[in-house]
């Protein structure tokens, strides 16, 4: 028989990194605008945050694939932790009460 292993801590902090990107995306316009700012030249600056809002449409496209892809690792980690949940649950229940040890 095999055994399944899932580490529940991993997939949370795959939960929140995705997190992390999805916010980091959104925030993409004012971060290359600041960027912009911080280059010290008129050109350059327009260069940079021209680039970066014609990346909107893709970064959309990947925000939404991204927030995809944390739905699901949310459901396999909310579906893992009912499962481990009833399990254990299953298991308590019917192990046999503990009898308590009478004095001599």
């Amino acid at each position: 028989m095999s055994d399944l292993i899932i580490n529940l801590e991993l997939l949370h902090q795959l939960r929140d990194d995705l997190d992390a990107v999805v916010k980091e995306f959104a925030n993409a316009d004012d971060f290359s605008d600041d960027v912009a700012i911080a280059t010290g030249h008129e050109n350059l600056g327009d260069h940079v945050s021209d680039f970066a809002h014609k990346w909107n449409d893709k970064r959309k496209t990947m925000t939404e694939a991204v927030e995809g892809l944390r739905k699901k690792i949310e459901g396999i980690t909310d579906g893992f932790t009912q499962v481990d949940d009833g399990l254990a649950k299953a298991l308590t229940d019917a192990a046999p009460p503990l009898q308590t040890a009478t004095p001599l």
